[in-house]
């Protein structure tokens, strides 16, 4: 419930800043329709997290195999969003689905080719969520999250109000390197479980 709560902070403290950043309307504009592409695939990431829980097995003899399928699941969700935001299927995606203006286009793919590791951060943070949910060690979960929001707003801040950086650039790098402490601070936690089972 407290991380949640935590995570609840990032998108009013995320668009408040972006508010006060270079090229404010622009990147307010864009921001929600980036974030809709990035939830399309971050949205696979979130589900494994009740799916590896249910099938990690009493012992935790699925972890492994369930391991395996969550470094092929993220690396697929990133080159599907990569083909998008790194092709020409980005200008048609923001053209003609989110039917942005031209100008806004050429804005939203720079902030969307920085988001493209997130959905497969998401699953590895799924994973790892779910490893220590299983294990009843969720405190590690909230120092994550806590990390993550902490990150989030330090980055932000710095590009926002040091470097007067673009509002949706800055806010993009901002939860990638939040995601990425997320991920970093619970991967050694789960690698010494790994190797005390394989001990």
């Amino acid at each position: 419930a407290l991380t949640t709560l935590i995570a609840i902070g990032v998108h009013p403290m995320t668009t408040f800043m972006v508010g006060h950043g270079r090229m404010a309307l622009e990147s307010l504009a864009v921001l929600p329709v980036i974030n809709s592409l990035v939830f399309i695939f971050r949205s696979i990431g979130l589900a494994y997290q009740e799916v590896a829980i249910a099938l990690m097995g009493e012992h935790e003899e699925g972890y492994f195999a369930l391991r395996r399928f969550a470094w092929s699941l993220g690396a697929a969700v990133a080159i599907g969003i990569g083909l998008i935001a790194w092709t020409p299927l980005g200008v048609i995606w923001f053209s003609r689905v989110a039917v942005l203006s031209p100008e806004l286009v050429n804005f939203a793919l720079f902030p969307t080719r920085i988001l493209v590791l997130i959905p497969g951060l998401a699953v590895l943070l799924s994973f790892q969520r779910a490893v220590l949910v299983h294990a009843k060690r969720t405190m590690p979960v909230t120092i994550a999250t806590v990390i993550e929001v902490v990150g989030i707003a330090t980055v932000l801040g710095v590009g926002v109000f040091v470097l007067d950086a673009v509002g949706a650039v800055a806010a993009a790098l901002a939860l990638l390197l939040g995601r990425v402490g997320a991920n970093a601070y619970l991967s050694p936690i789960l690698q010494r479980r790994a190797n005390n089972r394989d001990s």
